[in-house]
């Protein structure tokens, strides 16, 4: 049996046609609404620990999932474990003798990567990103193994749009956005997220926002544990001062557009130079980046182009494993 840890809300739809072929034993971090997500996908999960902010909180709450997972797996036949930027699930891994399989895209993330790099059975990485960062990080050159494209292509990849949403809530010309990850140890900086809403309202944009924890805004759509990727799909434009949602819109062929204020991703330098993704330094720059007509109907068709070409991290997973439990 494989155990697959699941620490933040992109982890849900990147694991979930992973876990439903395969016989896995999963848990979860309590974390914003991910456990909702779990459970309307119909993933079998146990929840161990939980999400932190400050220093000290997160290192408190580290160690203690580290013992509630360590205590999780007691008496169950774990073959091998997988999971994307989990510390937790990386020393318990080693500690318990399992093979470690482990998923990043983001160089940045410098803490976690200290973490967890050295202590990787293998290391799967986009090619974008920067693999001198990993091996300063602990990486050892020989596990690690890289694949063109970006994570985010297993979710879009075999998607299908459902306008059900858009059309129960009446939506015609909206952005969807998405406001920084203020809890994330690597992020540095304030949000932005009410003055962008504010600035596309006065251009007669409608503007949903799926929010990061339980963070309100005014003058706008807010909604939680929905089909992030039809919403993104229909949108006129995703504004994300995060990653994950901006990549996914991007290989939809959807403007995307990133307000993030730390150094780019290499994933999003990419996603840039491929034409797919622009990058805003502050709110100005923003508005003069939205789409003009017929923007997205040609990035439609670079987007299925460029998605044809990458390759399934998944693959490069089944081959390290060898697939010994399918």
């Amino acid at each position: 049996m494989l155990w697959v840890d699941i620490t933040n809300l992109p982890h849900v739809p990147f694991f979930e046609r992973f876990i439903k072929e395969r016989r896995c034993f999963v848990t979860a971090r309590r974390h914003s609404f991910l456990e909702e997500m779990l459970r309307a996908r119909g993933i079998d999960f146990i929840s161990v620990g939980e999400h932190a902010g400050g220093k000290r909180e997160k290192l408190i709450a580290s160690a203690e999932r580290i013992i509630g997972l360590a205590k999780a797996l007691s008496g169950k036949r774990i073959s091998a474990c997988i999971a994307k930027h989990s510390v937790e699930a990386a020393r318990v891994a080693f500690g318990l003798r399992i093979p470690y399989y482990h998923f990043v895209d983001n160089e940045y993330a410098e803490h976690q990567n200290r973490l967890t790099l050295s202590l990787c059975t293998r290391i799967i990485a986009p090619e974008a990103t920067s693999k001198k960062h990993l091996l300063a990080q602990g990486a050892v050159r020989q596990r690690l193994l890289t694949f063109k494209g970006v994570l985010e292509v297993v979710q879009v990849r075999n998607f299908t749009p459902n306008d059900s949403l858009v059309r129960s809530l009446k939506l015609k010309r909206f952005v969807l956005l998405r406001p920084p990850p203020e809890g994330a140890a690597y992020y540095r900086g304030g949000s932005r997220t009410q003055e962008v809403i504010d600035a596309l309202i006065a251009k007669g944009y409608e503007v949903v926002v799926i929010p990061r924890g339980d963070k309100s805004y005014s003058r706008c759509v807010i909604l939680r544990n929905v089909d992030a990727l039809s919403l993104a799909y229909y949108a006129e434009a995703v504004i994300s001062e995060g990653g994950t949602m901006n990549r996914e819109a991007a290989l939809l062929g959807t403007p995307a557009i990133s307000l993030y204020r730390g150094e780019l991703l290499g994933v999003d330098r990419y996603l840039i130079k491929l034409g797919l993704m622009k990058h805003a330094r502050n709110v100005e720059e923003l508005l003069e980046l939205l789409p003009e007509e017929g923007e997205k109907e040609e990035l439609r068709h670079r987007a299925r182009r460029e998605v044809a070409r990458m390759e399934d991290p998944f693959a490069v997973l089944a081959k390290a494993m060898g697939e010994r439990d399918k």
